[in-house]
């Protein structure tokens, strides 16, 4: 009888064994969950933390993981997201910050890149088109306009507010009607505690594509830990306590493929776009600017009676990317204004307090993959981020406590991978990856080819 129970045993061991075998070799779906300003610091110091995340110990434990991801530059959410479905730096695709760059003398809109169709190479999704695989995106950015299924991300920015921007969502989702449908389903849709934070909303979202339209790639954007960490700072007590909000999120969609029944044939890859850094105070490029001549300004009596200055002529203009800074010269021909703007910034660089760390020449910032249009970069000192200001003082407190956009090669700020789930075998570090790396590596599981993709797929069995 011994005998019998431990055959019995072994035999029940390798079935599952095999069966594991097999759940890993066959890749039919991909998800791709980005948890936005996941600093690797979160995961590798877990224990530290006394972080209660049950779903992203799970996947740790089960799959693979970077000690580091190296975000691109300028390391900020739109151009990361980006760089993740395409495997190409900004440089290339095109996508060179969250805002619009628009200048004195063009249209202000306030937009942000929303729109898939600005993205100037090859993606997952139009991979996954090409060979007739579903997509849907959960406010992936830069995704308006793509895929078969899309909640999009896409913003009010004409004071319009939560109901503004529904609006715009409803406008813009694939297919016609989807927020709709899914309105029609779940009362508790729009019910939220706490009106900072939205990504229940977004998980409700992901839950039902996953259940109800079975995708081949699902792409689902969540930030509120993106949103707290720049209210309250990144390793926080707060920061903590939404990062354990985010993994039960992350839980409730690894579960909706399980009751889907697909969860078996899935790859789970968890990513990040950059990580963060605590600040305190503002620097404002633009003020030394109008101070050197290179931005002319005048007083300007608007008819509520309140004087306002405003943009008359410019020879440089400053576009800020959080951390980070393009200086756009009008001509780019125009050799005396980027040795004025030198003069400007290079005393500056390095020196503690200044609010600069560093002066980026154009031809370092081309090999970086960077702002193509940029006659230099600039990188905020630690502590510090850029602020849009023409006026007033050079440097102002924050009112932020957190913030991002920093060169990706500074010391402990690197964004996160996790990697789970079918196709992939149990082997711990991947050592430090570059995000370039991704979309290759989400392709090759899913047999899909990317025709501009800089990077190279990661080992995963």
């Amino acid at each position: 009888m011994r005998y019998k129970s431990c055959l019995l045993a072994c035999v029940l061991i390798l079935a599952a064994c095999a069966c594991s075998l097999g759940q890993k070799r066959d890749v039919k779906r991909v998800i791709v969950i980005s948890l936005d300003g996941l600093d690797a610091r979160y995961l590798n110091r877990r224990d530290e933390y006394g972080l209660k995340i049950p779903t992203l110990r799970r996947l740790l434990a089960s799959g693979a993981a970077a000690r580091g991801v190296f975000s691109i530059y300028p390391s900020v959410t739109y151009p990361a997201h980006t760089t993740i479905v395409t495997g190409a730096l900004p440089f290339r695709h095109g996508i060179l910050g969250n805002e619009l760059f628009e200048p004195p003398g063009t249209e202000k809109t306030g937009e942000w890149n929303w729109y898939a169709r600005d993205i100037k190479t090859d993606t997952l999704w139009d991979a996954a088109a090409r060979s007739g695989l579903k997509t849907a995106m959960v406010s992936w950015p830069v995704s308006v306009g793509a895929g078969d299924y899309n909640f999009p991300e896409i913003l009010s920015v004409d004071g319009g507010g939560l109901m503004g921007t529904l609006a715009r969502i409803k406008a813009n989702d694939r297919p016609e009607g989807l927020v709709e449908e899914l309105e029609r389903r779940d009362p508790q849709l729009y019910n939220r505690s706490n009106a900072d934070e939205t990504d229940d909303l977004r998980t409700r979202f992901a839950e039902y594509i996953v259940a109800e339209k079975r995708p081949d790639l699902l792409l689902v954007h969540l930030f509120d830990l993106d949103h707290f960490q720049h209210v309250h700072g990144p390793f926080t007590p707060e920061a903590f306590a939404m990062l354990e909000k985010v993994d039960g999120y992350v839980g409730r969609i690894l579960d909706a493929a399980a009751r889907a029944g697909t969860l078996n044939e899935t790859a789970v890859f968890i990513v990040s776009d950059h990580g963060f850094m605590p600040i305190t105070q503002q620097v404002h490029p633009g003020v030394l600017m109008v101070q050197a001549g290179l931005i002319s300004m005048r007083e300007v009596k608007r008819v509520d009676r309140v004087y306002q200055m405003e943009v008359v002529n410019w020879r440089a203009m400053p576009y800020v990317t959080s951390g980070s800074c393009s200086i756009i010269l009008r001509d780019p021909q125009d050799m005396e204004t980027l040795k004025k703007v030198r003069a400007i910034f290079e005393p500056l660089a390095g020196k503690k307090g200044s609010g600069i760390f560093r002066v980026i020449e154009a031809s370092e910032v081309e090999r970086l993959g960077g702002n193509p249009r940029a006659a230099l970069m600039i990188d905020a000192e630690a502590g510090y981020t850029f602020g849009k200001n023409l006026t007033g003082g050079f440097i102002t407190p924050s009112e932020q406590r957190g913030q991002h956009g920093y060169l990706p090669t500074r010391p402990d700020y690197k964004a996160s991978l996790i990697v789970s789930g079918a196709g992939v075998r149990r082997r711990g570090s991947l050592g430090d990856v570059r995000m370039i790396d991704l979309a290759q590596t989400i392709a090759r599981l899913l047999k899909l080819k990317l025709k501009d993709a800089e990077g190279r797929a990661l080992p995963l069995k």
